[in-house]
């Protein structure tokens, strides 16, 4: 397993993450419930009448949300990048909304192999938010720890951590205690998948050392990252046969009444893909037929369901409805009935409270031009899922499709 992979790893299912920085405008996209001609209708309407800038976003992203969950992603993509062609200019009048703009087109670029758009639109995302927030503002400085997850997931992780450092001093100087909190985790994230690749006791210990700091010493208003370290702490553990500190977790939870909304504390990274083996995840060696076989299936993608039951953990794991073939799913599958949520809050009027989950995965591997001597754009050779959160608002099951 390569360094970057692991990164890609390690970093896509820490998405709990940014949601407790509560200062980003970052949402999850979820499902609204208005059908594909809805939106079409909406936005055309919209553009007809000239409206202003952060309608027309408002209405492009609801309706490129709407065309990824219909499995088509290159015309979620062209929709995304017309309204940035109309609204990049009203950057600085409408900041927020445009950046949330830049943001859709850097997931979807993720979903679609598009490395180089990714990298370009999360910039484009920070710098239209520092140029109508100004740099002090919290959105940004979360914005700029949003761009060093990206060279992390792109394998860059030392340009990574400078900018969580960089983040940290900035917002200790701001007294924005919650972003330097959410950057010291983010720091010992990547220590913690360093570690992981290196298998070395001294990265360990320096991890453990971050993570235990975090936890002592949590800044105030930031308390709840402190939460997040011991949840990290505990997946270190775990990984060394100790599963003490994971149970203490869910004890503690269960002591404070649990949790009102889902809150992942543990899980296994999603492993390799062979398409090869009825039962491998594990990718052959580079060049080999099976890898190319495996290459074959890119550009497929399934939506998952489970319930998150009261004690926190994972069932009824169901693929609703996909394209293509699904053997690539097997690693998706092991990887969600694997996850351990915090224990849910139950009230008088619902005895066994659940939470019915639905998340979009898309197999796919990114463009290069480094593959051959002819600059021609080809596939990486090792593909990789990428995954997003479609849980709709009310939490209820969808009947399955084929």
């Amino acid at each position: 397993m390569t360094k970057s992979h692991l990164l890609l790893l390690l970093f896509g299912t820490a998405a709990s993450l940014p949601a407790l920085a509560q200062t980003s405008s970052e949402p999850e996209i979820v499902v609204t419930g208005r059908s594909l001609k809805e939106t079409a209708d909406s936005l055309a309407a919209c553009l007809a009448r000239s409206c202003p800038p952060d309608q027309d976003v408002a209405a492009s992203l609801a309706h490129a949300e709407n065309q990824l969950l219909e499995g088509d992603y290159k015309a979620s993509r062209t929709t995304l990048l017309k309204s940035i062609g109309r609204n990049r200019k009203h950057g600085d009048q409408y900041p927020v909304e445009v950046s949330d703009l830049f943001r859709a087109n850097s997931r979807v670029a993720e979903h679609v192999g598009e490395a180089k758009n990714f990298q370009l639109s999360v910039l484009d995302m920070r710098n239209t938010l520092k140029s109508g927030l100004g740099e002090k503002d919290p959105r940004v400085m979360v914005a700029q720890i949003e761009v060093g997850d990206s060279r992390a997931k792109l394998g860059f992780p030392d340009e990574a951590e400078r900018i969580y450092k960089d983040v940290e001093k900035q917002a200790l100087a701001n007294n924005q205690n919650r972003v330097a909190m959410f950057s010291r985790v983010r720091q010992a994230l990547l220590a913690q998948t360093q570690a992981e690749v290196s298998g070395l006791s001294d990265d360990y210990a320096k991890t453990r050392g971050k993570l235990d700091m975090i936890i002592a010493s949590p800044l105030a208003g930031g308390e709840d990252f402190a939460l997040m370290a011991q949840i990290m702490r505990a997946r270190m553990d775990r990984k060394a046969g100790d599963a003490s500190s994971t149970e203490t977790i869910l004890k503690e939870f269960a002591a404070r009444g649990g949790a009102d909304r889902p809150m992942l504390l543990f899980s296994e990274p999603i492993k390799r893909i062979d398409n090869s083996e009825p039962s491998g995840n594990e990718m052959p060696p580079p060049n080999s037929l099976f890898q190319l076989t495996a290459l074959n299936s890119v550009a497929k993608w399934a939506d998952v369901g489970f319930w998150i039951n009261a004690d926190g953990h994972v069932g009824d794991v169901e693929i609703l409805r996909g394209d293509g073939s699904r053997q690539w799913l097997k690693p998706v599958l092991k990887h969600v009935q694997s996850r351990v949520y915090a224990p849910l809050r139950r009230s008088d009027n619902d005895a066994t409270p659940g939470f019915y989950m639905i998340e979009r995965y898309t197999l796919t591997a990114r463009w290069t031009e480094d593959a051959t001597s002819t600059h021609m754009r080809r596939r990486e050779p090792t593909p990789r899922i990428e995954r997003l959160d479609i849980t709709p608002d009310n939490y209820q099951r969808p009947v399955a499709t084929e």
